[in-house]
């Protein structure tokens, strides 16, 4: 027995170990970081459970589901509009906000002024109007009829948990989905509890015949759609057909602010441009009076590897040749001609059958994806949040289990709420309160690198704000550029929509306002327009800068130029010309890339 006076080390030494540790930790105190990070993991490990998570579900079940299903080009948006119309109040969602666009264009043709509003996160249009045109993420959640344009977007990894939770739990006495045939398993449980469900199946309208020989860049055809999947392949394709076509290639894709990538889909539609190389953003439902699509590739990088398109992916894409009410019968080939890429026949024919309705695509068996809203999570805290962000996401995969959804990977929205703890273990930690942080970590803001940064220093800027600091308006805002590139604009442009996502939830954050942030991105937008066609024309994709021997777009010298001094560079040195090659090379870099003087002598307004 040990006498209870004895303390216990006297009877039970502790080992070497042991005691370093005890001297480490009455030596070196917790550095002020370390103790506050200790403080929050206390305070995770505290958290207080909330109530059970439950799956969502609506309180008022439609009365009516209809599914217009069938392929591309059969009439299933043009159907579910004319009910909208006749109905007189209700919403149309879709992926895009061309889609968007379209229909508030169609709807506001044929019914009286304020009946129809637009809401596309960029843009706000009569939005309390009693039709509402919107992109999905700005849907309302009750209403009278809902038309889901692109239904199938829900097995979409990204974006499809808001079509989840919008077909799951959205109050409409009436709903109709809209999507391809393959798509109607993964929606149908979502409305297992409507009173009515039709089924309307739709064929395509318009013949789609696929061409037996390819098309090489001299006979491209007016009226033609040429598809690439990358910014540099399209350039490279535009280039080629603008030396036979000067003036009349436009280039389509998805770094276009949207304003510029309206503007080439109308020169287009009138006829201005006669050929339009366009990424794979002309495949979501836009519509254009097109009578032939030529597939330059078809491979793409999907965020992980080059691989060949899916059959659903050509068939969205090769659906738009040949549109009801906008040209004859439809063709869809291959373009042939342009160094490095090298479509595939037998890829393209598999993709037109989809198309026609005539073979099942191979459209991923994705399940529906649930995304919690902070009301789902108990959390009383922002600094609860990763904590019960984790906890749903094991609730959520074991509660789906048996059911026709899964949960949502929400690890990126747990990235950002750590990425903002450290400030608000500061001056700013007044003013990040729970609902603040979620409204923060939901921006839809890129936060895939390299744009991550862009992120953390707007949110950084809204708490500062809050709390009454300073914020330089050029950390929100960068000035139009003054002489940029393509690209420069671009970027800008970029960085003006993420100011205007920013100013929409936090307005007045560096005395500024989404229209200021809307006004640099409509200056950007003039500046492309007017750059495009010396960009084409101008586009070196190839052919080597230094030499001029051809080569893949995605390089811009030959193996021999580019090879260092002794290791092959010798046949470069052996080319008399290249020199002047190399002058004439930068010079038309140059001019692809921008040119001298600012943008007419404009700068943001006061």
């Amino acid at each position: 027995m040990i006498p209870e006076d004895v303390p216990l080390s006297a009877s039970s030494p502790q080992s070497p170990t042991a005691r370093r540790r005890e001297r480490s930790a009455a030596d070196r105190p917790l550095s002020p970081h370390r103790a506050a990070a200790r403080e929050e993991r206390l305070a995770q490990q505290t958290w207080v459970e909330g109530a059970a998570p439950t799956l969502p579900v609506r309180e008022v079940r439609p009365e009516h589901v209809v599914f217009h299903l069938g392929p591309t080009n059969s009439g299933k948006t043009y159907e579910s509009l004319q009910a909208l119309a006749a109905a007189g109040s209700g919403v149309y969602a879709a992926p895009l906000r061309q889609l968007a666009h379209e229909a508030y264009e169609k709807l506001s043709a044929v019914l009286p002024a304020g009946t129809v509003g637009l809401s596309t996160g960029e843009e706000e249009i009569e939005p309390f109007a009693p039709i509402v045109c919107c992109t999905v993420e700005k849907a309302p959640m009750r209403g009278r009829l809902l038309v889901l344009d692109e239904s199938h977007w829900i097995a979409d990894p990204e974006r499809g948990h808001h079509w989840a939770r919008l077909v799951l739990t959205g109050e409409y006495q009436e709903m109709h989905l809209i999507s391809a045939a393959e798509a109607y398993l993964l929606l149908k449980p979502l409305v297992d509890d409507a009173e009515q469900v039709t089924v309307v199946n739709h064929k395509r309208l318009s013949r789609l015949d696929v061409l037996r020989a390819p098309v090489k860049p001299a006979t491209v055809r007016p009226q033609t759609l040429v598809v690439a999947f990358s910014r540099k392949n399209v350039y490279a394709v535009a280039a080629e057909l603008d030396q036979h076509r000067p003036g009349k290639v436009g280039v389509l894709y998805g770094a276009l602010p949207p304003m510029t990538r309206r503007e080439v889909i109308e020169r287009f539609t009138t006829g201005e441009f006669e050929v339009l190389v366009t990424t794979d953003v002309i495949g979501h439902g836009i519509n254009v009076p097109a009578t032939t699509v030529l597939f330059a590739e078809t491979t793409k990088f999907d965020g992980e590897q080059v691989r060949p398109l899916r059959s659903w992916e050509t068939a969205q894409i090769a659906g738009r040749a040949g549109r009801y009410g906008l040209t004859g019968h439809g063709s869809v080939g291959v373009l042939t001609g342009v160094q490095g890429l090298r479509p595939s026949v037998g890829l393209l024919e598999t993709g037109a059958a989809v198309a026609r309705g005539d073979a099942m695509s191979d459209l991923p068996k994705r399940a529906p994806r649930l995304r919690p809203e902070l009301e789902d999570l108990g959390a009383s805290e922002a600094v609860d949040l990763p904590e019960a962000l984790t906890r749903w996401m094991a609730w959520a995969r074991a509660a789906t289990r048996d059911e026709a959804m899964t949960a949502d990977d929400v690890t990126s929205l747990v990235l950002r709420v750590h990425a903002l703890l450290p400030l608000l273990r500061g001056p700013l930690g007044a003013v990040g309160d729970l609902q603040t942080v979620w409204r923060l970590v939901n921006l839809a803001i890129d936060y895939n690198p390299p744009r991550r940064t862009r992120w953390l220093v707007l949110a950084k800027a809204a708490l500062q704000h809050a709390a009454g600091q300073r914020v330089d308006p050029e950390t929100i805002l960068p000035d139009v550029p003054r002489g940029g590139s393509v690209e420069d604009y671009e970027q800008a442009a970029a960085a003006a929509r993420d100011a205007q996502t920013l100013l929409r939830q936090f307005p007045g954050v560096a005395g500024l306002d989404s229209d200021d942030a809307a006004w640099v991105e409509e200056e950007c937008a003039e500046m492309i327009s007017e750059l495009l066609p010396d960009a084409i024309a101008l586009g070196r994709s190839g052919k080597c800068a230094a030499c001029g021997t051809a080569i893949a777009p995605w390089f811009t010298t030959c193996r021999p130029c580019s090879a260092p001094a002794g290791r092959g560079g010798g046949a470069r040195d052996r080319r008399p010309a290249g020199s002047g090659r190399r002058v004439a090379g930068r010079a038309a870099g140059r001019a692809l890339g921008g040119r001298q003087g600012g943008p007419r002598g404009r700068s943001r307004r006061g």
